[in-house]
């Protein structure tokens, strides 16, 4: 529907003229609707960094080998490309459970919803309750909207993804998290993907995974089970890379031409380094972009 002008009939058939009848309250719904993209983009920026304090610095060093196969450890954790980072702190984040026993995300809103705006606060409320990092197969799409189906439960959601499909085709399985952002469902951090001819014997893989689980934690839900063993999707796409021949990471391929997230690193820790003000918003990738892992 075309937004009426101020002085055009307001489109809900009242008589009256737009500014005189619907044009605030649509105003309003904009404004929050701004307001809640705005606190998306600080939360996927805000919350990765959180999670690299020096505090957390031995369960990071325990979590990158468990989520990447052993492609990475300590010792060449800054080796990883940017968009390798970003996916294992978003995993790190959401569903890894530290040594103490809960999760960073846990903590982070412990000790720091309290400084953040009304409209952070509300999303990061909503995002403590986002399901675990899954799979999710593109079953269609219109424009920036997506159709996907749940590879493990069947079920279907409509996904908001700024880039559209990227490289991703119909059939392919996009490994990433759903989260709700201004009433509709978007990815938490920016996604990989697995072609077609790669997907395999995943399917059997995550079957006898939630049997071994099972006999571990009787009468498990499935979220606590993706919760515990959602790595494996990634350590199915790095085999997958691996029987294609494709480098499995970023620091295996002889032809990269990224920046290695260490280099990024040393940038930030030369420049003048303020308190955060958690009343603003700060840049954050756009989602634009897909690569097979």
């Amino acid at each position: 529907m075309n937004k009426p002008g101020r002085n055009d009939p307001c489109y809900c058939g009242s008589g009256k003229k737009y500014k005189q009848c619907h044009l605030r309250e649509d105003q309003a719904a904009e404004r929050e609707l701004r307001e809640q993209a705005d606190a998306a983009r600080f939360l996927r920026f805000d919350l990765p960094r959180f999670a690299r304090d020096e505090r957390f610095v031995a369960d990071f060093d325990r979590a990158l080998p468990l989520y990447w196969n052993n492609q990475y450890d300590a010792d060449n954790a800054g080796q990883m490309s940017e968009f390798e980072a970003l996916r294992f702190l978003d995993w790190f984040v959401f569903d890894y459970t530290l040594e103490e026993g809960r999760r960073i995300l846990d903590i982070y809103q412990e000790e720091v919803s309290g400084e953040l705006k009304p409209s952070q606060q509300a999303l990061l409320k909503n995002w403590m309750d986002a399901p675990p990092a899954g799979a999710y197969e593109l079953l269609g799409y219109e424009g920036q909207m997506l159709h996907l189906r749940d590879f493990l439960t069947g079920e279907t959601f409509d996904v908001f993804e700024a880039g559209g499909r990227g490289n991703v085709k119909i059939g392919e399985i996009i490994l990433d998290r759903l989260v709700p952002v201004s009433g509709q469902l978007e990815f938490s951090t920016v996604a990989a993907f697995l072609p077609k001819d790669e997907i395999g014997d995943l399917a059997e893989k995550l079957e006898a995974a939630q049997k071994a689980d099972a006999e571990e934690y009787p009468g498990a839900t499935q979220e606590e089970f993706l919760r515990r063993n959602n790595q494996l999707f990634i350590h199915h796409a790095l085999a997958e890379a691996e029987r294609v021949g494709r480098p499995p990471v970023a620091r295996l391929d002889p032809h990269r031409t990224d920046a290695p997230v260490q280099q990024q690193y040393d940038r930030e820790k030369e420049q003048v380094h303020r308190p955060r003000n958690y009343g603003s918003t700060k840049p954050h990738m756009a989602q634009t972009r897909r690569k097979a892992v």
